[in-house]
């Protein structure tokens, strides 16, 4: 297993896993964008070297994380580029085996080298298994905020 920062050509695997993920129902909001919209978003990620990573084994994809400026995720204001915000996915195959936490700490470290002062991440409620681990990285419960309803009925929580 390797893991390394993202390429333009991990996005037909990592488009895959977002859609295996999303259809579980019960750990991300949303299936994922057209591939030509993922393929703007790499090339700026690549350019700029933001912080994503992916672990791969041969040609599979097993995870990726991903820490993007604010300024890339709706957020305004002075200061919003220096806030990172997470999401990361693992292959089912593949959870609970340290490969979340591994790449994590890679994300953290080069969000650091990046410039951001803070993290922020969404989680469900009821995914009790990945907020243990936030919370083992250091990462705290700040509640619910501008919590929105994810497709099995749970709501998100933040934190950073």
């Amino acid at each position: 297993m390797q893991i390394r920062r993202t390429q333009t050509s991990d996005i037909p695997a990592f488009h895959a896993l977002w859609t295996r993920t999303y259809a579980e129902g019960i750990y991300i909001p949303n299936p994922p964008p057209p591939q030509d919209r993922i393929l703007e978003v790499v090339q700026k990620v690549v350019a700029e070297q933001i912080p994503n990573f992916v672990a791969v084994n041969g040609e599979a994809l097993l995870g990726f994380v991903e820490v993007f400026p604010g300024t890339m995720c709706g957020r305004t204001g002075e200061d919003a580029h220096l806030s990172g915000f997470l999401g990361i996915q693992i292959a089912a195959t593949h959870r609970r085996q340290g490969l979340g936490r591994e790449l994590m700490r890679i994300a953290i470290e080069d969000s650091i080298r990046h410039g951001f002062r803070c993290i922020e991440l969404h989680v469900l409620e009821t995914n009790h298994a990945a907020i243990r681990l936030y919370e083992s990285i250091g990462f705290q419960d700040v509640g619910s905020g501008n919590a929105k309803e994810m497709p099995n009925g749970a709501r998100v929580m933040y934190r950073t």
